[in-house]
């Protein structure tokens, strides 16, 4: 029967893993060329279409998607396999990639991460909270951080912190002078609603159908940046986790009334990764602020 290489595989995998031809060849360290014949000879051995070239790199087609499911854990038995190599030096050497849904809580534990492992490489990405998990369900990311992360027999996650849900509004609205909001009182004011799968969103949608209430926003914007900075120029009034960002001009956090819990934020990864050096550094040395 006839198989697939193990340098195709490899080559595969890393395409599918980084969605770009150019990125699996900076990542394996080979040529853009040298690549794209694996995977060219991979397709036309089997008289099959793996990718879907775009403008911005490549996506799996449903045939490739099925593939990536059963060989993406080739991909990290080779990582760990240099991990156990490399376990002497793992903390001095080692690299760790992240995906996070908001900058404050993730770049603080990644702060208390680098002063005990200065030597680690981090790539940080971010992104909503189904960007996230997908990064680490997918193996594009050794962990995320994320509100609310996804629990099962498959993920092993451990929170960090409690937050709360706020109301963002602009320092020269009357109604920050509220030392708690009802949505009630949002009624008939600008508000700015994020798109996408946004947990901050989902929270918020969940409290209006629970208290049979609709609200209008004036613009449904895509990152919390782009909300907390519409808020701060006074555009209107808009939501976050109280830990999302350590910003704090123009604009007065007030906390919901039909909103009164917390929220855990949770460092998570997938169960086969928790044992590699670096993911199980960073779960054990970032200690919870409950």
């Amino acid at each position: 029967m006839k198989r697939p290489t193990p340098t195709q595989l490899r080559a595969f995998n890393e395409v599918a893993s980084t969605g770009s031809f150019s990125r699996a060849a900076r990542s394996l360290g080979i040529s853009q060329p040298a690549i794209t014949a694996q995977i060219k000879a991979l397709e036309e051995g089997f008289e099959v279409r793996l990718f879907e070239r775009t403008s911005t790199g490549a996506e799996l087609t449903p045939l490739g998607d099925r593939l990536f499911q059963r060989t993406a854990e080739l991909r990290d038995t080779e990582r760990d396999a240099a991990a156990i190599l490399l376990s002497s030096r793992a903390m001095e050497v080692g690299e760790l990639s992240i995906a996070a849904g908001a900058p404050g809580p993730a770049m603080r534990h990644v702060a208390h991460f680098r002063r005990r492992y200065p030597g680690v490489r981090i790539d940080i990405s971010f992104g909503n909270w189904q960007d996230v998990v997908t990064a680490v369900r997918d193996r594009q990311v050794d962990l995320g951080i994320l509100t609310e992360a996804p629990s099962g027999s498959t993920i092993l996650r451990r929170p960090l912190l409690m937050q709360s849900l706020v109301a963002l509004v602009p320092a020269a609205h009357p109604l920050a002078r509220y030392r708690v909001l009802r949505l009630a009182d949002l009624q008939d004011q600008p508000l700015l609603f994020r798109s996408g799968r946004s947990q901050t969103q989902r929270e918020l949608n969940a409290a209006l159908r629970a208290h049979e209430l609709t609200l209008e926003p004036l613009f449904w914007l895509e990152s919390r940046e782009a909300v907390y900075e519409a808020a701060a120029q006074g555009l209107g009034i808009g939501f976050m986790f109280d830990a999302a960002t350590g910003r704090s001009d123009d604009v007065v956090r007030v906390p919901i009334h039909e909103i009164p819990g917390e929220f855990p934020e949770y460092a998570f990864c997938l169960a086969t990764r928790a044992s590699t050096d670096v993911v199980r550094a960073f779960m054990e040395s970032t200690a919870p602020d409950l």
